[in-house]
């Protein structure tokens, strides 16, 4: 599985989990399917400790740029959680949209997620009986180079 994104409309969240190495089609399809779905002004919390990829700053700008003309929202959070010893991705990517809404960089799931709730409005937050990881109208996508997967996605059991 080298990319998988859900989006929460509900919610107003995208998470995206990139695994193994990632190819800059998997890298630009992610970007396109934000584009197209005008999430700009979502809670975005990306996992990439588990992938490597190699990039070149122009390839990072294009990227960056994409998702920058897709809506003239301002950005919402972004949370990258990422292994220390491979950052080149996120900081790249973070130093070139830094006046476009807040970014930083996690080693967990849940600190990622506990700065997002910060830094989100209280309006935005949902009902105290659902988190913004639980919408069952969410809607997931597997990309694989230039090949997309709409993924059924189904509510998890906690037994």
């Amino acid at each position: 599985m080298p990319v998988y994104m859900e989006i929460s409309r509900l919610h107003r969240t995208v998470t995206i989990v990139a695994r193994g190495t990632i190819s800059p089609d998997e890298v630009r399809g992610i970007a396109q399917q934000l584009a197209e779905a005008n999430v700009r002004p979502f809670a975005k919390i990306v996992e990439v400790a588990g992938a490597t990829t190699e990039w070149t700053p122009e390839q990072v700008a294009r990227v960056a740029q994409l998702l920058r003309g897709a809506s003239s929202e301002k950005r919402g959070p972004v949370a990258f959680i990422i292994d220390p010893d491979r950052t080149a991705f996120p900081k790249a990517f973070a130093e070139l949209t830094k006046g476009e809404g807040p970014i930083d960089m996690f080693k967990s799931l849940r600190d990622a997620r506990d700065w997002v709730r910060r830094i989100e409005r209280e309006g935005d937050r949902p009902p105290a009986d659902q988190t913004p990881w639980s919408d069952p109208q969410r809607q997931g996508v597997l990309i694989r180079g230039d090949k997309r997967r709409d993924v059924r996605v189904r509510e998890l059991s906690a037994a």
